[in-house]
This record gives C-alpha cells, structure tokens and sequence, in this order.
C-alpha cells in the first residue's frame, strides 16, 4: 500500500481468518468492526483489543481471536452503512436490524438490509456501501481463509 499511494493516502481494511473449529481471527485496520449476530439473536461487535492504523499509515498490526458456533452470522461492512444519515441527520443503526439479519435466505437479508438504508436515505447515499453476510456451519477439520 505504501508502494503505491502517497504520503498522506490510506486504506482502512481488516482480515478474517475462520477456523472451523469454533473460533474466528481478526486484524482491524481503521475499519468498521465486524458484527456477530449468535443463533439466539444477540448482535455484537468484534471489537479488537486494540485497532490498527489504516493501511498506508504504517499500521502495528494486532490480531484479536472470537469465539463462534454453528448458526452465528457475521456481518462485515464498509463505514458507508454506518455513515449513512436521513434528512434529519439521524444515523443508520444497525442494531435496530436484527430481524432483517436474521431473515432465513442471507441473500434476501442482504437486499432487505440495502432496501431498508435506502428508504432511511431517501435513496440519496454519499458514500459507497458493502455489505457480506456469512452463516457458520462448524466442522473440524483445516481452517479456512475469509476475506
């Protein structure tokens, strides 16, 4: 990244990487932090110990470990969810979604999820949105890579 930009140019990102086992690892770089919405309901964030700096601004990289289970979703997301605002200023809150997120088919989760920032907007969004939707289904055996 520092190769390519300039001085004062940056990235936020983070990494993932799910073992199957029971047990998700995360490098957080300025970024939103991901969510874990659990089988039972309850939306949390996967706050790292401590943040990095964005990418391009010489980041101590640190990598924080979460617990998960079969049936837990993880929600990851650009700061242009977060950001997103209605005409009196109110921000889009994601924690005011979990029945949306739950929804059976991640897909139509994720539409209604667009559908709804799009509606609280007015379809008017100053930023670029991304949303990915993941369900767990643990096994044992290798880790795998996300990203």
């Amino acid at each position: 990244m520092t190769r390519a930009s300039g001085e004062e140019d940056f990235v936020t990102a983070v990494f993932a990487e799910l073992d199957p086992r029971g047990w998700i690892q995360l490098v957080n770089c300025g970024h939103p932090a991901p969510l874990r919405l659990s089988a039972d309901g309850e939306l949390m964030p996967l706050n790292p110990a401590a943040f990095a700096a964005p990418l391009g601004l010489h980041p101590n990289l640190r990598v924080s470990t979460f617990s998960v289970r079969t049936g837990d979703r993880l929600v990851f997301f650009t700061d242009g969810l977060l950001e997103a605002r209605d005409r009196a200023g109110r921000f889009f809150r994601l924690d005011q979604q979990v029945e949306t997120l739950r929804r059976p088919d991640l897909q139509s989760a994720a539409d209604e999820l667009l559908d709804r920032l799009r509606a609280h907007t007015r379809h008017r969004l100053d930023d670029d949105v991304a949303v990915l939707l993941a369900e767990l289904t643990l096994t044992e055996g290798p880790a795998s890579a996300v990203y």
